[in-house]
């Protein structure tokens, strides 16, 4: 017993040490970010695929890269619809102001025309005056001063000729005046013209960089969305792997079950208990346990999975010892397992005791062989379906996995 105790104190030790180490690597490596650390390592030691969870995590990124990617496409299609409304807006004021610019130009047109004319009939009223000496039409002097009639028509219509004299001018006067009008109406015109043609120019320099900005962002979102298409298909493929790891777990737990109660090699031993707790002994500490028996959900799969022992996180290298009394049912390797001893310690309060041990570096003992509580029965390691050092552990009753919380103390 003193020895078997030593041996016990060692092993403990050494789970101590490397629990140690591993927690402190974590820490020196991530700082803050132990939890990850210990989560990263349940992982590996739950066997659940690195290939998986990076896949995963990459399409999970790039789901995130294209929703980013469609909203830029929202926002800058949404800025191009405006800078467009807004180049549209100011096209229409600029054609406006343009055609009122264009409209006063005519007005300009005509009142120069009207002006000229004007200008004619008041040069042809001063030539004639300066021709008859300043007395007006002669001709219609002398028929006044020479007729025997009633002058007073005569004289009606020279006030006419006066007032006809006297309208040209003042239509002149009235041309000029409009002129000057439309002249700095069309200042004001040219000044607003002006101001719509730069407010134009700026808008189709905004639609433009906001065709840019949507077109650069479409073409962002589809060469995510290849990104996306190839990471869904990496991901298929490591889901298929992964649904195959467990369906090769589901047929070895169904083979471990079955040789549980076919071996040629079941301990024939009977076992009546008042108390199980204790019956086997425990690999090592409860507190290092990194991952229990026990379902959990698979965060890729999104299935239940059940858990069917206790992971010690024990480094390649360390004796393994057996928990109990009994037989080796099978000491063996195969791709899921690596290298595994499973030993039977017969009936034990009417089930059949089974302990399985997995992912040894080497073996000490073989099949049929009987071994004692606490004798070494192996080395671990990382053999089978693992990532990383550690041993797996497990209690089976009638062949089917149960926590062995029950039964070691």
């Amino acid at each position: 017993m003193g020895a078997l105790s030593s041996r016990r104190s060692r092993a403990a030790a050494s789970m101590a040490v490397v629990a140690a180490l591993t927690l402190g690597a974590g820490s020196a490596a991530f700082g803050d970010d132990v939890d990850d650390k210990i989560k990263a390592s349940k992982s590996e030691i739950d066997d659940l695929s690195k290939e998986l969870t990076a896949a995963d995590a990459k399409l999970k990124k790039t789901d995130a890269a294209v929703a980013a990617a469609h909203k830029k496409v929202t926002t800058a299609r949404s800025k191009l619809t405006s800078a467009q409304q807004k180049q549209t807006d100011a096209k229409s004021d600029y054609d406006l102001a343009k055609a009122d610019e264009d409209a006063s130009l005519k007005a300009l047109a005509r009142n120069r025309t009207d002006q000229a004319a004007a200008r004619t009939q008041v040069g042809g009223l001063a030539r004639n005056a300066f021709e008859s000496g300043g007395l007006g039409d002669v001709t219609f002097t002398v028929q006044v001063l020479t007729s025997k009639t009633d002058v007073t028509g005569s004289m009606a219509l020279a006030d006419i000729v006066m007032r006809r004299q006297q309208g040209v001018i003042t239509n002149l006067k009235s041309s000029a005046a409009a002129g000057q009008s439309e002249a700095a109406r069309l200042a004001e015109v040219r000044r607003k013209a002006s101001l719509a043609k730069t407010k134009q120019d700026a808008a189709v320099a905004a639609a433009s960089a906001a065709k840019k900005q949507a077109d650069t962002a479409e073409s962002d979102l589809k060469t995510v969305q290849a990104t996306q298409q190839s990471d869904r298909a990496s991901l298929a493929k490591e889901k298929k792997k992964e649904e195959a790891k467990l369906a090769a777990l589901e047929a070895e737990s169904n083979r471990l079950k079955n040789i549980t109660s076919t071996s040629d090699n079941l301990d024939p031993s009977v076992t009546k208990l008042t108390n199980e707790g204790g019956f086997l002994a425990a690999p090592g500490p409860a507190s290092s346990i990194v991952s229990p028996y026990g379902y959990r959900f698979h965060p890729v799969l999104r299935i239940q999975k059940l858990h069917e022992g206790d992971d010690y996180p024990f480094a390649c290298g360390t004796p393994v010892y057996a928990s109990g009394d009994g037989t080796v049912i099978e000491a063996n390797y195969n791709g899921i397992s690596g290298n595994h001893v499973y030993i039977s310690h017969g009936t034990v309060n009417g089930v059949q005791l089974t302990t399985a041990y997995m992912h040894f570096t080497s073996l000490r003992v073989s099949a049929g062989q009987k071994v004692k509580k606490g004798q070494q029965i192996g080395v671990s390691g990382m053999t089978g379906r693992v990532t990383g050092c550690h041993l797996h552990f497990e209690t089976r009753e009638n062949g089917v996995a149960v926590n062995p919380r029950k039964w070691v103390g």
